[in-house]
């Protein structure tokens, strides 16, 4: 049995990261244009973060450690210490950390709006 993801998952996961890619250049545009350029590079991290998330969510797999009386998913936790560690880098290396944090968030949420969008009426 192969780990490796079917070709119909990495189709639609080509086709997620390119939609995304196009709602965070909007973003960023509107951020560049609006003359914020905190935000407009926040939100180029929060797109690479969530590129990142998306591929290790679909190319590895999921161990358990076990914490205390259960166990935790590895990946998961993993992933969200990425999310977290992304508006860490905004607030310190950004000129207006505000605008930064706001941008990541605006780049990690670009995924959830393709998914809520469109991705709901494409066939797998």
């Amino acid at each position: 049995m192969s780990n490796s993801p079917s070709n119909d998952v990495v189709r639609f996961v080509v086709k997620i990261v390119i939609y995304s890619f196009a709602v965070s250049f909007v973003i960023f545009l509107l951020g560049v244009l609006l003359r914020h350029f905190s935000f407009a590079l926040g939100v180029l991290l929060g797109e690479a973060g969530v590129m990142i998330g998306l591929i290790s969510s679909v190319t590895t797999k999921d161990r358990f450690i076990k914490f205390g009386k259960g166990y935790f998913r590895t990946g998961y936790f993993l992933r969200y210490v990425l999310y977290a560690s992304l508006f860490l880098l905004a607030s310190l290396i950004l000129k207006n950390p505000t605008e930064g944090i706001l941008g990541v968030f605006a780049g990690l949420m670009s995924l959830k709006i393709v998914v809520f969008l469109f991705a709901w009426r494409w066939k797998l």
